[in-house]
């Protein structure tokens, strides 16, 4: 949760009154949305949370190549993608993690083993 307020703020620090409304929908309202889930601990908003960190570290490291080749790009924003590269890389370690050490809580008990017969019971 606080990787995904992280990424908030970041995208609230450079907030530029050209974003579009899906824009800001997907910097601000898909991980408030995510933590909200998260706190009512549904366990797929984990998975989720990845799945937002992939596309996330996808951009942001589509920004930095285009910083480094291109001059137009000014270093600011190539240093803030690589801030929230790193912030988006911890998300999906830290989400993908706790989503395969969690036990689903609707998962039916594994049953005993089975004693097996000795043989001298024939």
């Amino acid at each position: 949760m606080a990787l995904l307020a992280g990424l908030i703020l970041a995208a609230a620090a450079t907030h530029h009154d050209s974003r579009s409304f899906g824009w800001s929908l997907f910097l601000y309202g898909l991980p408030l949305v995510l933590i909200g889930c998260l706190v009512a601990r549904q366990r797929w908003a984990l998975m989720a949370a990845v799945m937002y960190g992939t596309v996330g570290l996808a951009m942001d490291i589509s920004t930095i190549v285009q910083g480094l080749t291109k001059p137009e790009v000014p270093p600011m924003t190539a240093a803030l993608s690589g801030l929230t590269g790193l912030l988006n890389f911890l998300l999906i370690v830290f989400g993908g993690k706790g989503f395969l050490n969690l036990t689903d809580a609707s998962s039916p008990p594994e049953s005993p083993r089975s004693n097996p017969r000795s043989p001298s019971s024939s």
